[in-house]
């Protein structure tokens, strides 16, 4: 039984498969062309928007316990 009242699902998500292929040659992540890039930025824009739309929302009606 599934009871968490402030439970959220993700429908989408990032893999990471060979991941030591994502970093450039000096560590940065992710390296330049690596095909997680198109996910990850994707997945951080959802991220985002969703911050500021509870932000907005939480400030026009706070949420009490």
């Amino acid at each position: 039984m599934f009871t968490e009242l402030h439970a959220v699902a993700i429908r989408d998500g990032v893999a990471l498969p060979r991941y030591w292929e994502q970093f450039a040659a000096d560590g940065s992540w992710p390296r330049v062309g690596a095909p997680c890039d198109t996910a990850v930025k994707t997945t951080l824009d959802q991220l985002t928007w969703w911050a500021h739309a509870l932000r907005e929302a939480r400030a026009r009606r706070p949420y009490t316990v």
